[in-house]
């Protein structure tokens, strides 16, 4: 019997399961990803450019909103437990699609 997939729809799935980790400056396309209190992603957003991006904020009546890339301390309740995160943004994600004949060196590519 097939596996049945599920959707991937959290921000912790995300940084989880999708991608490749960006080590450099991040590029339009980009996914920027926030932590509420450092310990798992609980954000997305798509990077603009340089210093911007889009994101819904998920607020009562807000809509899709175009923000800057301001890095911050993340609140850090006592209680917490293992923090993962301590600035925002936690990190970013440039989107991939599996390869078709994947190698045991090679198993994304760049999506186009």
């Amino acid at each position: 019997m097939d596996e049945v997939q599920r959707p991937i729809r959290h921000a912790n799935e995300f940084w989880d399961y999708y991608g490749a980790t960006i080590q450099t400056t991040p590029e339009s396309g980009d996914l920027i990803f926030f932590s509420r209190h450092g310990l798992f992603p609980t954000h997305i957003g798509i990077v603009r450019d340089e210093g911007s991006f889009i994101h819904a904020p998920g607020s009562d009546g807000t809509k899709v909103t175009i923000e800057d890339i301001v890095p911050s301390t993340i609140p850090i309740l006592s209680d917490e437990g293992r923090i993962l995160f301590m600035t925002n943004p936690i990190g970013y994600k440039s989107p991939t699609v599996p390869h078709v004949h994947p190698t045991y060196r090679h198993h994304q590519q760049l999506a186009d």
